[in-house]
């Protein structure tokens, strides 16, 4: 172990370095870069294959290809970046492919701008590709999350044989804390059985859609989505027990809100916070635990209040409902409070 004053996207890289990243294909683009950086800097120390892509799709092809033959494969990008690798990513899908894609939030539509955001969250969630799929995607609400997600993304990847985003938003990605960095040399990572390479009968195997050669495609599929969306809900919950007003928020915005709870706690207020961890699955049996609670506050930076439709669908619209969002401008404790007194 040794400790380092870096931010959330340094993390990133030192947590899929731990977790056995052998491939890493990108293009570099704001906020995304740091990530980018440190590995070209640490990729021969770790034994990690680093390549500098002409674009955004050439780099999701190239991570689509290494993750075939075996590797723990990597791309990272951001925005507009992000849409351009849609199309490896429906493919990824179609051939249960495992990858790993770090999405680092900016300002959108189009080509958009560089500020805080957290309007990817539909595209994400919701497939921004063609055809039946999901990917898994996973968000971080600190450096330490940071750090700790490309295990797990990794481990669900593998299991599930299934492209795996992880996301967060600019102010995660260039906020530094201290944190102990686990590894320092290449790591020793037992593959998961997934790969095709090590193939002793000679005969080549094939990877193309599986609706290709699997006759019950439909159950396949179905029951592959059935078995993530019922084991694989993930959150994190804070003074929800006997709160009447929940907060449920992630990335930045789950920061704010937990000195937000913790203020309103001071004040004599039952306020509780939800921090989704899986985006997909949405953790929908975190508010079956509720008890007392009369409203849920959505806290996002999403002008179309994107994560406030799959908050209401979870909790079947059973609450009063509320939303603080904006775009570039996180919400402080100062402007939630002020929402929760009005609720009181």
């Amino acid at each position: 172990m040794s400790r380092k004053f870096i931010n959330g996207n340094e993390a990133f890289a030192y947590g899929a370095l731990a977790a056995g990243l052998s491939f890493y294909a990108g293009y570099p683009i704001t906020p995304s870069t740091d990530v980018y950086e440190l590995l070209e800097r640490e990729h021969e120390q770790y034994g990690v294959e680093f390549v500098h892509a002409s674009s955004e799709i050439s780099a999701i092809n190239m991570v689509m290809g290494a993750s075939i033959a075996g590797a723990r494969a990597l791309t990272v990008t951001s925005g507009c970046g992000f849409s351009l690798m849609q199309e490896g990513i429906s493919y990824m899908a179609a051939d249960f492919v495992p990858c790993v894609i770090l999405n680092v939030m900016r300002e959108g539509a189009g080509l958009g701008d560089i500020p805080r955001s957290q309007a990817d969250y539909d595209q994400m969630t919701k497939g921004g590709g063609n055809g039946d799929y999901h990917a898994i995607v996973l968000a971080c609400s600190s450096i330490r999350d940071c750090m700790e997600m490309p295990r797990i993304a990794y481990g669900l990847a593998e299991k599930y044989r299934n492209p795996v985003i992880v996301t967060y938003d600019s102010d995660i990605a260039h906020t530094r804390e201290n944190v102990d960095i686990p590894l320092q040399g290449k790591a020793d990572i037992d593959r998961l059985p997934y790969t095709l390479r090590g193939n002793s009968s000679g005969t080549p195997k094939l990877v193309q859609n599986v609706n290709y050669h699997d006759p019950d495609f439909t159950r396949t599929l179905s029951r592959k989505y059935e078995e993530i969306e019922r084991e694989e809900q993930r959150w994190e919950a804070y003074e929800t027990e006997d709160a009447e007003i929940v907060l449920v928020a992630y990335s930045i915005c789950a920061c704010v809100c937990r000195d937000a709870v913790r203020r309103a706690r001071e004040a004599g207020m039952k306020v509780g916070l939800i921090v989704p961890v899986t985006l997909y699955p949405f953790p929908e049996k975190a508010f079956g635990e509720l008890r007392n609670c009369r409203k849920i506050i959505t806290v996002e930076l999403s002008i179309l209040k994107q994560m406030r439709r799959d908050v209401e669908y979870a909790t079947r619209f059973r609450y009063e409902y509320g939303s603080v969002n904006s775009l570039s401008a996180c919400p402080t404790v100062a402007d939630i409070l002020e929402i929760v007194r009005e609720e009181e």
